[in-house]
């Protein structure tokens, strides 16, 4: 291709914006509007459903996954997804948790946290520097990662209890709030300002929306990729210590199967698998909806496979529309 067809490319691509947001407006109203209808029936079925101890349970309980889908989201946003984070949540927690005999509360968490973002970096690497699909490469790093806790723990669980700020991380309360409240809303307003208010946040919606004029704009496509990748690593590092301690236990066979609950909360919020569509409050409502219904399911007594099919049916019920509406529209 010539220097004056490269040009003329460049001219032609779509210029960089966040896409469709009156579109992302309404789903996000529905989903609201849908969460409120959950919460209203959830207390007529059961009125102690809005009682503060309940409320304060179905927000713990929605903390940990709320943060990896925040994690999830990104990727998503950016035409990738990562099946990762339950091995990287687990293998973080291992390592910190190895230097719990050291009584370093900074070492114990800094290694954590740390350890969440070279796993992302190496997946970030695997998938845009290697070429690996992100299905392929988050799949095996999940094996490995949960392979490797496994063996770094002897296959025993770690107990942080005597880290006293390492279990107020999950048992603690600050400004009224319990701490992993507040810090799914400290990062839930991160998230929102860094992919609403960045020109990271432009090139993200970009990449995803449409990898060739992300490029021919100048983006840096490969370090986008990372960067997300990274992101998501972070967040399942800091759930899965969110959720050891507010449990005082570090299992290293822990969060089975976790990924694909967080993949349904982030495809419930409105994020497209295509890439190029999502945003972050509609995940943190989706995560809400889940679990109102977990708690309200819990409350009538219903089976843990029933619960599933209930699940399964109210993500169908929200995304559906959506679906029908792009397959009328092609």
């Amino acid at each position: 291709m010539s220097a004056v067809d490269d040009t003329h490319a460049a001219r032609s691509a779509p210029a960089i914006r966040h896409p469709a947001p009156f579109r992302a407006q309404i789903g996000g109203l529905s989903r609201i509007a849908i969460l409120l209808l959950l919460v209203l029936t959830a207390q007529l079925v059961t009125p102690s459903f809005l009682a503060p101890a309940n409320l304060q349970v179905i927000l713990m309980a929605v903390a940990a996954i709320g943060v990896m889908a925040i994690g999830m989201t990104l990727v998503v946003i950016a035409g990738e997804i990562d099946l990762s984070i339950a091995g990287v949540a687990i293998l973080a927690c291992v390592l910190g948790g190895i230097l719990i005999p050291t009584g370093s509360p900074v070492l114990v968490i800094g290694v954590t946290l740390l350890t969440g973002l070279v796993l992302g970096l190496i997946n970030g690497i695997l998938v845009a520097g290697l070429r690996i699909p992100s299905l392929i490469a988050t799949l095996g790093m999940l094996g490995i990662a949960r392979a490797l806790a496994n063996i770094a723990s002897g296959g025993q669980a770690l107990y942080p209890e005597s880290i006293g700020p390492y279990v107020w991380l999950g048992r603690g309360t600050l400004l009224g709030l319990p701490v992993p409240v507040l810090i799914l809303l400290v990062l839930t307003v991160l998230a929102i300002a860094l992919t609403r208010f960045s020109i990271f946040g432009q090139a993200l919606y970009a990449t995803g929306g449409n990898v060739k004029a992300a490029r021919l704009s100048g983006i840096n496509v490969a370090a986008v990729r990372i960067a997300v990748f990274m992101l998501c690593g972070f967040c399942a590092a800091l759930a899965g210590m969110l959720d050891s301690a507010r449990l005082s236990y570090i299992n290293p066979s822990g969060f089975e199967g976790i990924e694909l609950s967080v993949l349904a909360v982030t495809v419930l919020g409105g994020a497209a698998l295509s890439g190029g569509k999502g945003t972050i409050t509609g995940t943190l409502v989706a995560a809400l909806i889940i679990g109102v219904v977990n708690n309200l399911l819990n409350q009538l007594g219903v089976s843990i496979y029933l619960q599933q099919v209930a699940i399964a049916a109210v993500i169908l019920a929200v995304v559906l529309p959506d679906a029908l509406k792009r397959g009328t529209g092609k």
